[in-house]
């Protein structure tokens, strides 16, 4: 079994230092609980370009960006007992040595590393299990007969029920759920 791992707000809580950067370019305090919808970038009047570079500026400071768990090293190996598991992001290019440096610093063990365009679907991908926190990925790949696990976050809450998305909370959960699928 082939799974496809995200990156983003799946094991790096980037989202936190993405607010951090925002906060001191435009003076303005959000909470991650604020970041409600998938593109809450439009409610604040920034250009796609902008939500990007802020990124590129939040990976910048990949040591303060916290996991979204603890013991995430643990967990992927226990992904990892049950399957190859790469590292599947949409980063910019640029950000891929930050990123491939967090992975490294949280000991988090994968098979190969693929970054796919920003803004691209992951579903046509060859694997079995995708593991994200993006509503329109896992909306994709569930609509490929993929198994779609959807991390959940609070800009995902909106993702209708589907035979082929599960939500978890955690990688543990995470681990069950791939237990508990036929192949």
């Amino acid at each position: 079994m082939k799974i496809a791992l995200d990156v983003d707000s799946v094991l790096a809580d980037v989202i936190v230092t993405w607010l951090k950067v925002y906060q001191q370019l435009h003076s303005k305090h959000l909470k991650k609980a604020d970041v409600n919808t998938w593109d809450f970038w439009k409610r604040l009047n920034l250009s796609r370009q902008q939500f990007e570079d802020i990124f590129t500026e939040a990976w910048n400071k990949w040591e303060q960006i916290p996991p979204t768990e603890e013991d995430l090293a643990g967990k992927v190996e226990k992904l990892r007992a049950l399957g190859i598991v790469d590292i599947v992001t949409g980063r910019s290019r640029e950000t891929i040595p930050y990123v491939k440096e967090w992975l490294n610093q949280h000991n988090i063990g994968y098979e190969k590393f693929v970054r796919v365009p920003l803004n691209s679907f992951k579903g046509h991908l060859a694997y079995e299990v995708f593991i994200d926190d993006s509503p329109h990925n896992v909306i994709d790949a569930a609509g490929k007969n993929r198994y779609s696990i959807l991390y959940d976050q609070p800009w995902n809450q909106d993702v209708s029920l589907h035979p082929n998305i599960f939500r978890v909370r955690n990688l543990s959960e995470a681990v069950q759920v791939i237990k508990s699928l036929r192949f």
